[in-house]
């Protein structure tokens, strides 16, 4: 009997029509108003890894509202650094070590430097200041990119890098992070001084001088494991435990250490070139200036700039006395590029700009990332200060404030290059801030001006690298001070990108 290989309705008598390439010509409902029951439902996945590694597609799916809008995630940046600089950021990273170091250089932060270490129990790592939440539903991404030298690993040789408190030549207590050693690479989570829950993500080694990225995805019932965008594995949360690790927020570190003798030296060395941290899928609608202030880039300092204090806030001492002039900044008279203070003689020249401050945003380069400051808002606060003020002629002293900034030139007589004409020179953009005084004819020590001097900016004035901003300020009525003067501090809320 002929195998029939027609498909034909029961109801309809009509057969079934196939493609070129013998696919069934399918078409779905065209009336779903008048035919609902006809409309049949497709389940839809997002493939994000097919496989090749774990063996099994990887497959996500998409969720959708009660008000039928499907759900799409908008990461939030916590941190991300570049190890170009050649000098820790101490702002945002603290070290320690024994024996073992960690230098940069050439891009990359040097695990085990040297690579001459061998003892047991010699450590180092590096940590952020920072904390990084697991925020409910929302993945905490952790990518590192990095390579192994030249060395392959020997026995004894333990790298680590994900999120813990990183210990002297023992593992974190609680956390979740790679493991690499002579065995292969591991994925790791360890749940408040618990067993350590170990994974092996590849048993071969990485290749030798090639940059990998390792990204952990951290959420509350898995932690994945990935490199160079292939899926490589996942530890699933225990039902007894609400989170992979008890803290509900850990820093981000990177270590090596020596678990045994290491046999023979030189040792390998980890070079890590980048680190980013993400929280993922919640909209937190934080400010742009607040993510880049919560990656250390305001204030704390610049990788590759000086880290420290502002010196024009040392610690228990007052400014020296300066006298402002317009052509460049005087002698001590304060450079802090976001704040500082001051102590300046009084002058009577009519309608000069006195500099009261200048500094340079960092013109930058290969070992400092150059950034571009926004400053959103200032204040400035004066007193009279170490004798008291002369009375003018007739009326109060009053003095007009004013921010300056987009020149590489130090004086503010600079003037605009002409339309191009060979090397471009800027003068200086300019705000004028407000104005304050002293109401009485002569000002006793300590005497606060009538008011502080308080702006924010709607439309931020943006510093590029290499040009210098600082703050200007005219007398429009008093007399000068031989000594003494006005004792002036100020602040800009500010930020780098």
């Amino acid at each position: 009997m002929a195998l029939d290989t027609n498909l034909v309705g029961a109801l309809s008598g009509t057969g079934a029509d196939v493609n070129a390439s013998r696919q069934l010509k399918v078409v779905p409902e065209t009336d779903a108003a008048t035919n609902p029951d006809n409309v049949g439902a497709v389940k839809i996945f997002s493939e994000n890894d097919p496989g090749a590694i774990s063996g099994d597609a990887y497959l996500k799916s998409p969720e959708t509202s009660d008000d039928y809008r499907l759900r799409v995630g908008i990461d939030t940046i916590l941190l991300t650094d570049t190890f170009n600089a050649t000098a820790q950021n101490t702002g945002v990273w603290k070290h320690a070590f024994t024996t073992m170091t960690m230098t940069q250089s050439a891009g990359f932060l040097n695990v085990n430097a040297a690579g001459t270490s061998t003892v047991s129990g010699n450590y180092a790592f590096l940590q952020t200041w920072k904390y990084f939440p697991v925020v409910g539903t929302a993945p905490l991404s952790v990518e590192i990119t990095a390579n192994l030298s030249s060395t392959a690993l020997q026995a004894n040789e333990i790298y680590q890098f994900g999120l813990g408190l990183a210990l002297a030549a023992a593992d974190p207590v609680d956390g979740a992070w790679y493991e690499l050693t002579n065995a292969g690479l591991y994925g790791v989570v360890r749940y408040n001084s618990g067993t350590a829950a170990k994974l092996l993500l590849t048993a071969t080694p990485r290749t030798l001088g090639t940059n990998n990225k390792f990204a952990m995805v951290v959420s509350e019932r898995e932690v994945e494991f990935w490199v160079d965008d292939v899926f490589y594995g996942e530890l699933t949360t225990p039902a007894a435990q609400s989170q992979p690790f008890l803290n509900a927020a850990l820093p981000v570190f990177v270590e090596k250490y020596n678990s045994g003798t290491v046999g023979s030296s030189p040792s390998s060395i980890l070079k890590v070139g980048d680190i980013t941290v993400s929280l993922m899928d919640i909209a937190t609608s934080k400010p742009w200036a607040h993510q880049m202030a919560g990656q250390g880039y305001s204030g704390q300092g610049q990788n590759g700039g000086t880290m420290g204090a502002n010196t024009f806030f040392a610690n228990s001492a007052y400014p020296t006395t300066a006298l402002p002039v317009n052509t460049a900044l005087t002698a001590n008279l304060p450079t802090g590029l976001t704040g500082g203070r001051g102590l300046a003689t009084l002058w009577n020249t009519a309608a000069t700009d006195m500099v009261m401050t200048q500094a340079t945003n960092p013109l930058g380069g290969v070992n400092q990332t150059p950034r571009t400051l926004f400053i959103t808002g200032i204040k400035i606060s004066a007193v009279s200060f170490s004798a008291a003020l002369t009375a003018p002629a007739a009326g109060q002293h009053a003095l007009a404030w004013g921010i300056y900034w987009g020149s590489t030139a130090v004086t503010l007589a600079q003037t605009e290059s002409a339309s191009f004409a060979t090397g471009t020179t800027k003068a200086f953009r300019r705000k004028f801030l407000g104005v304050m005084g002293w109401s009485s004819g002569t000002a006793p020590i300590g005497t606060p001006a009538d008011k502080d001097v308080v702006i924010t900016f709607e439309v931020p004035v943006v510093v590029h690298p290499g040009e210098n901003v600082g703050l200007f300020c005219q007398m429009l009525n008093g007399a000068a001070t031989a000594t003494g003067g006005i004792l002036f501090t100020y602040d800009f809320d500010h930020y780098y990108q």
